[in-house]
């Protein structure tokens, strides 16, 4: 990333305003050396989950259920990232200054922040979905599947309209003499720190209440579901007996071992897009930040470059909690001729739960609910 730009996505930072010439070779090396791997991983790994998800339908020879739906489109989301945002600025990088003209600058910057956005607002619907799933399974058992994925093409399209403003924020312009770059430019006064702020609320801020809250709410429910289950048993401070042990938890152990990868995806994407969009703000509104010594060290610009690490990281949290699309991949680069898909857990909860007795309604409502969203 250029000395120029400060993030390797849309927002500018204080430092646009003022050009300069030169630049750290020792920092840039290490900027070029990150985004290549982040980059490299990026798509090595997001290839891989594509690749199992088409030998998976391919074996399976049926539609996506709604968990691998939402795999599906925020790997696509991480791809788009990694080739729209990393890509592009590692060229930069590589450049230093900005080489492909007036109308790939604002394709570039168009396309710089639209899988970030992609990527929060479909964490966001996938939370969403697995709240009513867990919260409210009576309500949820009455959304059909086309309805999520309606709200996945919708964060598409959405995406793309919050991207719109970086085609006129931004173009290619001398600025110095005989430099060219592309650069931002704000007309209105407080222009640029509306528009960090506005980024940094759209991008970051709304998804992060959403998702705090909506999984705050699914770990209560979990958790109550275990205890009246007779999984834990707080009063005696003991293990279960064996009959409660045998009862069956309201929440199927498939939905949570989703939810738990989930959750860990919702993490790694707030620790890493935290220190961004708080680098920005702080470059943005605080009027010192340009001569401050951390603005121009080391740190500041790799904490800005880890805004993509995320999309990097995903995909081997998807094939550490799900055997099937290990099984899957395995099975399309070995040709295992005794390889059987995995059957969903859910599947042979439900199984289990046919033979059993001793299942209350509401469990029944809530792994049906569940099984909305395995298939």
């Amino acid at each position: 990333m250029s000395d120029d730009l400060n993030s390797t996505s849309s927002p500018p930072s204080a430092s646009e305003q003022t050009p300069v010439d030169g630049r750290n070779e020792d920092l840039a090396k290490w900027e070029i050396a990150l985004l290549t791997s982040i980059f490299l991983i990026t798509l090595i790994g997001n290839t891989l989950v594509l690749l199992a998800l088409y030998a998976r339908k391919r074996r399976q020879r049926r539609k996506f259920s709604r968990m691998y739906f939402f795999i599906l489109h925020l790997c696509i989301a991480d791809l788009l990232t990694g080739l729209f945002d990393v890509l592009p600025q590692l060229a930069w990088d590589i450049t230093f200054r900005f080489q492909g003209g007036a109308v790939l600058c604002k394709l570039i910057k168009f396309g710089q922040p639209f899988g970030i956005y992609l990527s929060s607002y479909i964490l966001t619907v996938a939370a969403v979905d697995r709240y009513y799933a867990i919260c409210h399974p009576f309500s949820y058992c009455s959304v059909t599947s086309r309805r999520s994925k309606m709200m996945v093409y919708v964060v598409w399209l959405l995406a793309v309209v919050l991207c719109v403003p970086q085609v006129f924020i931004f173009s290619y312009q001398e600025i110095s003499p005989n430099v060219w770059d592309c650069w931002a430019t704000f007309n209105v006064k407080y222009g640029e720190r509306s528009y960090v702020t506005w980024y940094s609320v759209t991008q970051f801020l709304l998804p992060f209440i959403v998702l705090v809250y909506t999984y705050t709410r699914i770990c209560i429910t979990i958790w109550t579901s275990n205890k009246m289950s007779g999984v834990v048993d707080l009063r005696k401070g003991n293990k279960a007996s064996f009959s409660q042990r045998n009862r069956d938890p309201f929440i199927s152990k498939a939905l949570i071992n989703t939810v738990k990868q989930t959750i860990i995806v919702v993490i790694l994407y707030i620790v890493t897009s935290t220190p961004f969009i708080g680098c920005q703000l702080w470059a943005t509104w605080d009027p010192g930040a340009a001569t401050s010594p951390f603005h121009t060290e080391a740190a500041f610009t790799i904490l800005c470059l880890l805004n993509s690490l995320t999309s990097c990281i995903n995909p081997w949290i998807y094939f550490a909690f799900n055997r099937e699309l290990r099984s899957a991949l395995t099975n399309l680069f070995f040709k295992r001729k005794d390889y059987s898909p995995a059957y969903d857990a859910v599947a042979q909860q439900n199984a289990s739960d046919a033979a059993s007795t001793t299942s209350s309604f509401i469990s029944r409502i809530s792994r049906l609910a569940s099984s909305k969203i395995f298939g």
